[in-house]
């Protein structure tokens, strides 16, 4: 009876010093000593995992007693070189065989289904590939349009092997992360009555469809080289670049991969799509910002991040929440170049108001205010208004630069610095550019001073057909 005890006993002592992940790879060319790396795609990027020695043989182990993260891994050599391979969920006690010189014809993998399929891939796209190379040089060397006609025919059918070959690997292992990879490169097949479609639907098949061949419940799909570059098409190719469009869309998205409980890949998307829109140079993007801001971060659906970011969130949010495209634009009553007169922003009748906080001395105001001057001449006819908002303190400086440019639009500042126009309208730097509808609505911010009068001109065209007479 002790005797049973104390062998169950070791049984239970020792199942925590199994290895959960045991990747051998002997790797011919390799010295004792040279140091390999071990990392996995995340995104665009690579993260290293570990590192190990290789022996006097070239074997490099790399074993411990957690599971790694499934997706893409690659084996860094010394001379920065790699091989990319697979890690699955299961099959993490695997043997790979290759040496430095990469050869994908000489890699070999037992004990992971994955990586004998994955290899078996790269092996026939090898050969194809040594075969395409020689027709495109022959392609690009010959002027017979006829052998060009031929050599274009083998190509396409070339590409038509390596698809079938790629869907006969997901069909023979269908379950295995490699068959999840692969899928993702599979083109889009559309329904027979919209394969010609002219009129959009074919087009809102793809975006509806555009994500079919991605296991978006499995994180280990950021850990490959391809979920980047698609979500990035995605959302800047599929949608018009418009908050009102990108908006539902991030929504969608996110919502869809939070039900998933894919919790890094919702991570992933909610920071792209946040910091690609905070560095958008397109105008009222940042009302995409504020709406990141305040329904993720504030709301407390951003698990990843600190305290710290979510206050630095929720302060920025708050700043530029009231000048966003579509908010009525936060009223003024500044003076003029005479200390005395006052002007209010909401008492301007004009169909468009262009709102520009700017300084004598800016540079960019330099280069700037003279389109604007000249768009103003051009447009004041019609119906548009400038409120110049001189936002500094040298009112001599300031008063001589008007009357050298002739800037006859309303020229305003704060003769008393108590006006609240710098946190209103989150001015940080100048100049600022802002289009206001008749009602004082933000329609646009910051466009280059070439199209603000492009950009005036439909407002007033707009402006013109609401009210012109019935005929």
């Amino acid at each position: 009876m002790k005797y049973a005890i104390a062998i169950l006993g070791f049984l239970f002592s020792t199942v925590h010093v199994f290895a959960q992940h045991n990747l051998e790879f002997n790797v011919k060319g390799l010295n004792r000593g040279d140091q390999c790396i071990l990392a996995h795609y995340y995104a665009d990027q690579n993260k290293i995992v570990d590192t190990s020695e290789a022996t006097a043989t070239g074997k490099v182990v790399f074993k411990g007693k957690d599971k790694l993260l499934n997706g893409v891994y690659i084996l860094v050599l010394p001379k920065h070189t790699y091989l990319e391979f697979v890690v699955p969920n299961g099959d993490q006690d695997f043997v790979i065989n290759f040496d430095t010189t990469l050869n994908p014809l000489a890699v070999t993998a037992s004990g992971s289904e994955d990586n004998e399929a994955f290899f078996e891939f790269n092996h026939f796209t090898a050969t194809k590939g040594t075969v395409m190379k020689d027709l495109r040089k022959k392609y690009d060397e010959t002027s017979d349009e006829k052998e060009k006609e031929n050599l274009k025919k083998q190509m396409t059918n070339i590409d038509k092997e390596v698809d079938k070959k790629r869907r006969d690997i997901i069909s023979q292992h269908p379950l295995t992360f490699t068959a999840k990879l692969f899928r993702t490169v599979l083109d889009i097949e559309f329904p027979d009555n919209i394969k010609n479609d002219t009129t959009g639907k074919k087009f809102d098949y793809y975006r509806e469809h555009y994500w079919d061949h991605y296991d978006l419940t499995d994180d280990g799909i950021l850990r490959t080289p391809v979920y980047k570059n698609k979500l990035e098409y995605y959302f800047t190719k599929l949608f018009v670049q418009t908050p009102d469009s990108i908006i539902p869309a991030i929504d969608d998205m996110a919502n869809m991969l939070e039900k998933n409980g894919a919790s890094e890949l919702y991570k992933y998307t909610v920071w792209w799509c946040t910091n690609h829109y905070e560095d958008s140079k397109l105008m009222c993007m940042d009302k995409v910002l504020h709406h990141m801001a305040k329904n993720y971060y504030c709301a407390g659906r951003c698990f990843w991040a600190d305290s710290a970011l979510v206050a630095k969130m929720c302060e920025h949010a708050a700043k530029i929440g009231p000048t966003l495209c579509g908010e009525i634009a936060p009223d003024m009553v500044l003076e003029d170049t005479t200390f005395i007169r006052r002007y209010q922003l909401h008492k301007i009748t004009a169909p468009v108001t262009i709102v520009v906080f700017w300084d004598h001395q800016c540079g960019h105001c330099k280069k700037e205010i003279p389109v604007l001057k000249q768009m103003y001449d051009s447009l004041k006819g019609r119906g548009v208004e400038v409120y110049a908002v001189y936002t500094q303190g040298d009112w001599k400086g300031w008063k001589k630069y008007i009357i050298d440019n002739k800037l006859n639009w309303i020229n305003v500042m704060d003769a008393t610095n108590s006006a609240t126009f710098r946190k209103d309208y989150n001015i940080f730097s100048t100049p600022q550019v802002l289009l206001l509808d008749e009602n004082k609505k933000i329609l646009y911010k910051n466009p280059p001073a070439e199209n603000v009068g492009i950009i005036a001109d439909i407002m007033l065209k707009e402006y013109e057909e609401k009210h012109s007479a019935p005929k």
